[in-house]
């Protein structure tokens, strides 16, 4: 059985606050990065709306996935962003695999 966590971020900027959201992003992904328990931390924005910032992230596991946003960093970034983006939320979308 395959214990990757597989995820999808969603974080939906709000006007006025692009770009320093968006550097918070670049800056975290960094760090984040070099967990040893990150596989992947791909930090993108969609081509049709610029102010909305999809991550693919891949985890060797749950607890790697849960270490993950106890590290100073993620939590600094996790406050930064409060007010900047919609309803103070970021979606994630767990995702399963097809094929191993």
């Amino acid at each position: 059985m395959n214990s990757k966590i597989k995820l999808i971020a969603n974080i939906d900027i709000l006007p006025g606050f692009e770009e320093e959201v968006k550097n918070a992003m670049v800056a975290m992904a960094m760090e984040t990065r070099k967990e040893t328990g990150c596989e992947l931390f791909l930090v993108n924005t969609r081509e049709d709306s610029p102010q909305m910032i999809v991550n693919y992230e891949v985890y060797q596991n749950q607890e790697a996935f849960e270490l993950h946003k106890t590290y100073a960093y993620a939590a600094t970034f996790f406050d930064y962003v409060k007010g900047k983006i919609k309803d103070d939320k970021i979606e994630v979308v767990y995702l399963t695999g097809l094929s191993s």
